[in-house]
């Protein structure tokens, strides 16, 4: 056996490559399915990963990024990663990092390196997202409180001053600093080489910056006469601002003008921050109430009290599989209906920070009561708890951050945690063709030139497309399908009343709204021409029409080719 040979057989056996989608042995009604493998690799990352179907030429599958680069994941906010997660408590290593009193701040995970700033010491730190080892540390002086924000290969810190700093060596670029300055609170917001920061020059006002990210020179300011605790979400044109005691506001990212203020919630938001997803927010105020706002006039659309009588729910909720998931910190963890605040389920826990999801989980820290550090994991489903970890002996404010199969967490233990059992890679292709009858796929991957993990499949297809009956009450039908241009919807209503026919993508997101109007008894037909609300062409892929009229909604699958 040659060096080559031997190197290449340890290799295979420290690798392994799993095809999660489609499932071994599983029957398909159609023949546009999703492709998905998790690879691991000794955290390696494989030279590349290619599946091939029935022996056919082999194809390249891209590797999913699931880097979590700010506050609750992205620049919305959900707290959901398309990442493995581990389904155990097995720690992957901790790094002495974090203080024992108070820390708030959350990892935040890119290109295998984990950023975390800690409160307690005020020290930045850029560790090994596989080994924890310290990579670099700086000094940010004071007035920590949350997670930074990786934009373009640099570090956004809201502490002391407005610092930004190389991710790769922790040398800062620029700082500033207000001339009105009493402290820095929320996750510095970043998008179309502009930084967002918001200052604090007393307990009952606020300064909303707009710097240039390259340099830190001001574009502009607004001032609000609110305090904050919560972080700045930018959703398109549009910053949404938190206040405390005071309330949510939207500006304009041009120029900072207010396009609305929402004054719903009498005590404002303590450290809840703006969720947006298909242009509506979600948050939950002092006031013990989680709602659903209408991200585009500020209107409330829901409103749920969770705690009755008593505030303190501190956590953003986090968003998944159309629900919303956070804890009050008084006894329970909650799931909401996101679309209309009504309870799914809830069971006993107590939360500050914020949640992350990942692979039907929803990761949290938990206690309130200085005595109690615990890191849970529960079904998202059922809320049945799936893990849990014990910490030393003090409650835990940080929020998760989940990338490549690893779930960050600090404790305040003076431990940030890692938990999982090593990288997970994942490889997807979001549809591929399947044969009518049996089918055999086999992935690989490579690392060093060389095949060092595979998997075989045997799935069966049954028949061209998606064939779905239409809805016994409403007749809801799309045809044809699968379609190349357009397609026909058909409904039918016995009663006459508000309808809604909207058009979704597979991660829940609002494609095309079709109709929303008042409509009268009978048949209906509505054509979608496979274009966006803009006029954007879309992808092939699969989609969902969901209907709404009165209390009946009901939901059917199309499948565009091109």
């Amino acid at each position: 056996m040659t060096i080559g040979m031997i190197l290449t057989a340890i290799l295979i056996s420290t690798t392994s490559l799993t095809i999660t989608e489609p499932v071994d042995g599983e029957t398909y009604d159609g023949d546009w399915l999703p492709l998905r493998a998790i690879v691991e690799n000794e955290n390696e990352v494989p030279d590349s990963v290619h599946y091939s179907l029935n022996g056919q030429i082999a194809v390249l599958i891209p590797r999913l990024n699931t880097d979590w680069y700010t506050y609750m994941a992205n620049d919305l906010h959900t707290g959901f990663s398309e990442s493995p997660a581990p389904a155990d408590n097995t720690i992957l290593w901790t790094a002495p990092v974090t203080g024992n009193t108070h820390e708030f701040c959350s990892p935040v995970v890119v290109n295998g390196v984990v950023y975390f700033v800690s409160d307690e010491q005020s020290i930045a730190y850029a560790l090994n997202a596989a080994t924890g080892d310290i990579i670099w540390q700086y000094d940010v002086v004071d007035h920590v409180d949350d997670a930074v924000t990786l934009y373009e290969g640099k570090v956004y810190v809201a502490a002391d001053s407005a610092w930004c700093l190389s991710a790769f060596t922790g040398e800062r670029i620029w700082a500033f600093k207000p001339a009105q300055y009493f402290k820095m609170n929320g996750t510095p917001a970043l998008g179309d080489g502009v930084a967002y920061f918001s200052f604090a020059p007393d307990y009952y006002s606020l300064e909303v910056h707009a710097l240039d990210a390259e340099n830190g020179e001001q574009i502009w300011f607004t001032e609000i006469p609110f305090y904050s605790t919560g972080c700045l979400t930018l959703h398109g044109n549009r910053l949404y601002v938190p206040t405390y005691d005071g309330n949510l506001y939207a500006l304009d990212i041009s120029d900072g003008a207010i396009i609305w203020e929402n004054s719903d919630s009498p005590s404002g938001y303590w450290d809840s921050s703006p969720v947006v997803v298909d242009s509506v927010i979600y948050i939950c105020g002092d006031d013990g109430i989680a709602r659903g706002i209408d991200s585009l006039t500020g209107t409330t659309l829901w409103a749920e009290e969770i705690t009755a009588g008593v505030h303190y729910i501190a956590a953003t909720p986090a968003y998944a599989y159309g629900e919303l998931f956070f804890a009050d910190q008084i006894s329970s963890f909650h799931c909401l209906d996101a679309l209309t605040g009504i309870p799914v389920w809830s069971v006993p826990g107590v939360q500050h920070g914020s949640s992350g999801i990942a692979d039907g989980i929803v990761f949290y820290g938990e206690g309130a009561d200085r005595a109690n550090g615990k890191v849970v994991a529960l079904s998202c489903e059922s809320g049945d708890e799936i893990w849990s970890y014990q910490t030393g002996g003090t409650e835990i404010f940080s929020s998760p951050a989940i990338t490549d199969g690893v779930v960050y967490i600090a404790g305040m233990d003076s431990n940030l945690y890692a938990f999982g059992t090593g990288f997970k890679y994942t490889y997807r292709e979001d549809y591929f063709y399947a044969d009518i009858g049996s089918n055999d796929l086999i992935a690989t991957s490579f690392y060093g030139g060389s095949a060092v993990a595979a998997d075989t499949i045997n799935f069966t297809v049954t028949q061209t497309g998606i064939t779905l009956e239409p809805s016994s009450r409403l007749s809801l039908c799309a045809s044809p399908n699968p379609f190349n241009s357009t397609a026909s919807i058909s409904f039918e209503l016995s009663d006459p009343g508000w309808t809604s026919v909207t058009v979704y993508d597979l991660s829940g997101r609002i494609v095309r709204t079709l109709e929303n109007s008042e409509l009268g008894a009978g048949k209906h037909s509505i054509v979608w021409d496979g274009r966006k609300e803009n006029g954007e062409v879309v992808s092939a892929g699969l989609y969902l029409c969901r209907i709404q009229s009165g209390e009946i909604s009901e939901t059917t699958g199309m499948c565009l080719l091109r």
